[in-house]
């Protein structure tokens, strides 16, 4: 996943990813879960956000949609 993002963003995700899985492994009460709770919640997050992301950060990005107003609907007359 980390591929599909730009090299300067990379390190910044990376660290965030950590963090998250501090926080969820941190969060599990149970020992032998741990792990598997950290590595959950981090790669959740990692793929969101760059389902999300990595293109917009490419520069590619949907057309914006045109503005269906009233005038649109013959209602500004």
């Amino acid at each position: 996943m980390l591929m599909k993002l730009r090299p300067t963003v990379r390190r910044k995700v990376a660290l965030k990813y950590a963090e998250a899985y501090q926080i969820a492994f941190d969060a599990e009460m149970v020992s032998y879960k741990q792990d598997n709770c950290g590595r959950r919640e981090a790669n959740t997050r990692l793929r969101n956000f760059v389902d999300t992301y990595a293109e917009a950060s490419d520069g590619i990005c949907q057309p914006a949609q045109a503005f269906k107003g009233p005038q649109a609907k013959g209602l500004g007359q």
